[in-house]
């Protein structure tokens, strides 16, 4: 018998979290009985579900400290206790939080997606996470990295720790504009250089760290645009970060978008500069479209891109190394396509129908 699954996610936006687990209740449809919880979220979510979605937008100020809102864990507690899941699955460490509060018996499975932020790491949030990380019944992490962090710096049981890594589905990018169309949609010419960022403008994500290194490529290779797709809290500072640097009209923020595919074709290097990441699905994306990635060899960022061959790496926080390997791949088209032909293969097993039997078989492990 297949377990029914409530999977519970943050935001309704486009996130990373949210896209995987869309493209999670895709695969899994048919195979097992699911049902999306978002957490936070105005209007349809922007990421398609396969599933029945319950919005539980909040309606209180989250408890000091912990960030957890009273309400929304009622809201959710009553979802469990009225449809009966045999697992939850939190995508993220909101969804955990509130789903450890409401389970009401229901064992919770951690889809761990990045290394924790510094504030979580020192006391006395650390001894919380501590307790949050021993009460999941298994945790998944993303990449070696952040499976290594929930054992060595939160305990968790070595047996209670399983590595899966991130995938896409290669469906979604099968579709869309061609290079040339979009371009002229963003008015940008078939020769001009285009450096793209994908993610929310976030802390995590830094967004300013982006501008940077592309302003400075862009000083280096005539021409060249800085394209930054994603929605956030930063994005006031984002801006005036790019008229401070002169360049509006050569950055342009684009928001929220779902022809990611598209993007990614229309641009010439994937630009990564988090501060912190897990394995980010915007590389898979872009490996499977055959685009490049210059980014910081963060987290599980190695494990997707192989430096000098499927993509460049810089030590994380070295804008200018960042900077020169961005100009190294505008300036020249042979690297730039011998690259991202790798990085095409490279990123084949990194798919939601091979990723998606792991998930049913630890389903199915965690609700006997």
């Amino acid at each position: 018998m297949s377990p029914r699954v409530l999977h519970v996610v943050a935001t309704g936006e486009r996130r990373g979290a949210e896209v995987f687990a869309g493209d999670l209740v895709g695969a899994l449809d048919g195979e097992i009985e699911q049902r999306v919880a978002i957490l936070r979220a105005e209007g349809a979510p922007e990421v398609p579900y396969a599933a029945p979605v319950d919005m539980l937008a909040p309606t209180s100020r989250p408890l000091p400290g912990i960030r957890v809102d009273p309400r929304m864990v009622r809201r959710l507690r009553a979802i469990i206790e009225d449809w009966r899941p045999r697992v939850v699955q939190v995508h993220g460490g909101e969804p955990l939080k509130h789903a450890l509060l409401a389970r009401a018996g229901a064992p919770v499975v951690y889809r761990k997606i990045g290394l924790a932020a510094p504030r979580a790491t020192r006391a006395p949030f650390r001894f919380g996470h501590e307790r949050l990380i021993r009460r999941t019944s298994r945790i998944v992490a993303v990449a070696e990295a952040v499976r290594r962090e929930a054992i060595d710096m939160f305990g968790a049981a070595e047996d209670r720790v399983v590595t899966i890594p991130n995938a896409v589905d290669p469906g979604r990018l099968a579709n869309g504009a061609t290079r040339e169309h979009l371009r002229r949609e963003l008015g940008i010419s078939r020769t001009e250089p285009v450096i793209l960022s994908l993610g929310a403008l976030t802390w995590e994500k830094d967004p300013l760290a982006h501008v940077e290194v592309a302003a400075r490529a862009i000083r280096r290779v005539p021409g060249a645009r800085h394209l930054i797709v994603g929605e956030g809290p930063l994005r006031a500072d984002l801006e005036e970060a790019v008229d401070r640097a002169g360049l509006r009209g050569r950055v342009r923020l684009l928001g929220s978008r779902a022809d990611v595919a598209s993007l990614l074709r229309a641009a010439d290097v994937l630009l990564l500069a988090s501060r912190t990441e897990g394995m980010p699905g915007c590389v898979i994306e872009a490996g499977l479209i055959g685009t490049p990635t210059a980014g910081y060899a963060v987290a599980g960022l190695a494990e997707v891109v192989s430096d000098g061959e499927t993509g460049l790496l810089a030590s994380p926080g070295d804008v200018e190394g960042l900077s020169d390997r961005v100009v190294q791949l505008l300036n020249h088209e042979e690297l730039r396509l011998r690259l991202g032909a790798a990085a095409s293969e490279r990123s084949r097993p990194f798919t939601i129908d091979r990723v998606a039997p792991r998930y049913a078989e630890l389903y199915q492990d965690v609700a006997r």
